[in-house]
């Protein structure tokens, strides 16, 4: 009887052993060899703690969640979709994201996101759907999807990137589907590139009449795919202006500052001779140019 009694509590403790523990407030189920974990709907202000770790798929979404901190997924590396849609989340820190290299699927959209861990991306190669849309993103960096090659969903619209780089998707081998409308772009010189290319790419790019320009003020409102060709030549710049916090300077031409050209002539002829037409400004001289230029049309 004791010899029976010992057979049954060690088979007891194996088996609590290989239980997988549950936050509380969350739901977890096992299904077809998957492990799906439930913790939406649930006023979380942060990602539980005791995620399964051999948790497949994770539902964060509809929380309150403002700060995603950089350990708060390190133990769910076997997780393939990560949904976080619709939580207030501003912040993901450096390495929250990185140790997934798993994820198939991952949605953030929906947040007010503002710094993003574009590095955190690399390591993500096996990503297919990336849904970052309706955020408050500004900078994109051009090698933000370098590493990406199986991905075939990206969705970025509703952001408030104001320029893309030309090359941002070129490694983007297996997209088919491409979301970026309803962001403010700058139509200036580097957006060109853009236009061209959203004519002639053979994927599904959703709401192009969307996909307009902010500024300058004359072109407000313009599609990208109908920006007029702009002289972008260095001769034809009459300052630069930064495109974004980590990038080169960019031409601004004259057609884009002064697109009444007649009534702006000799103040043009000014401008061009100046020398702001250098591969990159440094951003104090750049500054000083600007004085000088507000100080030209006094």
């Amino acid at each position: 009887m004791a010899r029976r009694l010992l057979q049954l509590l060690a088979l007891w403790t194996t088996v609590v052993g290989n239980v997988q523990c549950c936050p509380e407030l969350c739901s977890c189920q096992d299904k077809f060899a998957h492990q799906f974990v439930d913790c939406a709907y649930k006023d979380l202000l942060v990602v539980p703690v005791g995620l399964p770790t051999n948790a497949t798929t994770v539902s964060l979404s509809a929380n309150k969640i403002k700060l995603l901190k950089s350990k708060s997924l390190i133990n769910i590396t076997q997780v393939s979709s990560l949904w976080l849609a619709h939580n207030e989340i501003i912040t993901i820190e450096t390495d929250s994201l990185a140790p997934l290299i798993q994820l198939r699927n991952l949605d953030i959209s929906y947040n007010k996101i503002v710094n993003f861990p574009w590095e955190d991306l690399h390591n993500l190669t096996a990503l297919q759907l990336l849904k970052m849309n309706n955020n408050e993103m500004v900078n994109l960096p051009k090698d933000a999807f370098s590493t990406l090659k199986d991905l075939r969903s990206l969705r970025i619209n509703n952001n408030k990137f104001i320029t893309i780089v030309q090359g941002t998707f070129s490694a983007l081998s297996s997209m088919s589907h491409l979301q970026m409308f309803n962001n403010p772009f700058t139509c200036s010189c580097s957006l060109e590139w853009l236009r061209d290319w959203i004519t002639t790419i053979k994927i599904s790019i959703p709401e192009p009449k969307s996909i307009v320009c902010e500024a300058p003020e004359h072109l407000k409102g313009t599609m990208v795919t109908l920006l007029p060709k702009l002289d972008c030549t260095q001769s034809n710049c009459l300052h630069l202006i930064p495109a974004m916090a980590h990038e080169n300077y960019e031409c601004v031409s004259k057609e884009q500052m002064f697109p009444d050209t007649n009534k702006n002539t000799e103040r043009i002829n000014t401008l061009s001779k100046m020398n702001y037409a250098s591969a990159v400004m440094p951003q104090k001289a750049w500054i000083t140019v600007g004085l000088a230029v507000l100080g030209i049309f006094r």
